[in-house]
């Protein structure tokens, strides 16, 4: 199937700049809202992505009056009729999405492919309110999506294997780098990030740790760029916590944050958007030592959270780092930073943990097994191909 025409249903800023990526490679895009106003903001963070790699001379004038030119703005959600793959870029309310997804399909052609930008509501409860599940996928677009190349392709119950090989295709034709992803509470990259963030939460709430150490410590210790803190005002605490309570509810006590996320949520301090956070807006307490304890289960965390989708065969073993790595800005993925780490010293790690802190430390199957049989995930790979 050709993809000449995408429509792309919300015009907030995640829409828009989905519909900015797909207009720059060449397809020709209908961005539908509820009201002229929802449209014309949509479409004029669009133009102000093109002008802003004018001035930095990213693109030339030329063209980008041109991705602005194929973008058409439409409030009658009819105009999908004639798009050859349709993205959902509604906001997160379960009841909402059903009610739209309703609508989408009965609006969009025989055969398009419908798919859902949600960073979290399940594929398969929205493609049941279709008469064509088998056509409907997750795209996951990461923020911004002008900028970040990664996109999870995910696969819901009902969702054809010729699907995920369009949706596929779709994100390498807009320039992306897919992930193919089996449905799962938090899909692949979120999943392991938030246990990463709420594992560093818990330990440094029960030391009472300094923040900004602990941030240096997970930034000197491993590959990531950031620490926990500084990249949870960068998200938006209110939106952590958000994800941190779904991912709780779906996975049980290894998800639990301890209460200074929702505390900070509760006063109003949600990070850089409201000018107070973790570590928005306050002066750096003194070193306190345990940064490195914080550190440690940050990555412990994710790796526990890596090895459990592999072992679930959420995504497989190369694409849970190329999307760690893509969608964190991580040096290396949470696989490859344990080969280096050593695998038998992670097992004594995890097993020192687990009697400490509970058995959700118990050493994962995808670690203990290549580490008692001396391979590595690196080796994996290498047998695999």
């Amino acid at each position: 199937m050709g993809i000449e025409s995408i429509g792309v249903v919300g015009a907030g800023v995640m829409g828009s700049e989905i519909a900015q990526v797909a207009a720059a490679a060449g397809a020709d895009v209908v961005l539908v809202d509820i009201d002229d106003a929802a449209v014309a903001r949509g479409l004029g963070h669009i133009r102000a992505i093109c002008d802003r790699r004018v001035e930095r001379g990213r693109m030339c004038r030329e063209d980008a009056d041109a991705v602005s030119a194929r973008v058409r703005g439409a409030t009658d959600l009819d105009a999908i009729g004639g798009c050859d793959v349709v993205i959902e870029v509604a906001p997160e309310v379960l009841d909402l999405k059903l009610d739209l997804w309703r609508r989408i399909d009965a609006a969009a052609k025989p055969g398009a492919l419908l798919a859902s930008n949600t960073s979290g509501l399940s594929i398969s409860r929205l493609a049941a309110e279709t008469g064509r599940p088998d056509r409907v996928l997750g795209l996951h677009f990461f923020n911004p999506a002008s900028v970040m190349r990664l996109v999870e392709v995910i696969r819901g119950a009902a969702t054809s294997t010729a699907t995920v090989e369009e949706g596929m295709r779709i994100a390498v034709r807009l320039g992306k780098a897919p992930v193919p992803v089996v449905e799962c509470p938090g899909f692949l990259v979120n999943r392991i990030l938030v246990r990463a963030l709420a594992e560093a939460y818990r330990r440094a709430d029960e030391l009472g740790a300094e923040r900004t150490g602990a941030d240096a410590a997970v930034v000197d210790g491993g590959p990531a760029p950031m620490g926990p803190f500084a990249l949870g005002d960068l998200i938006g605490l209110d939106t952590t916590l958000h994800v941190q309570r779904d991912l709780l509810a779906a996975y049980g006590d290894r998800f639990a944050a301890g209460g200074s996320l929702a505390t900070e949520v509760d006063a109003g301090r949600l990070g850089q958007k409201s000018g107070g956070g973790f570590v928005t807006g306050r002066e750096p307490g003194p070193g306190d030592g345990h940064g490195a304890t914080v550190a440690e289960r940050y990555y412990l965390g994710a790796l526990d959270e890596a090895c459990r989708c592999l072992d679930e065969g959420i995504a497989a073993l190369d694409d849970i780092d190329l999307a760690v790595r893509l969608g964190t800005g991580w040096s290396e993925g949470p696989l490859a930073w344990a080969d280096a780490e050593g695998l038998p010293g992670l097992v004594t790690r995890f097993e020192r943990l687990a009697a400490d802190a509970g058995d959700r430390f118990s050493p994962p199957a995808a670690l203990r097994d290549r580490a008692a049989r001396g391979a590595t995930f690196t080796y994996a790979r290498n047998e695999e191909r």
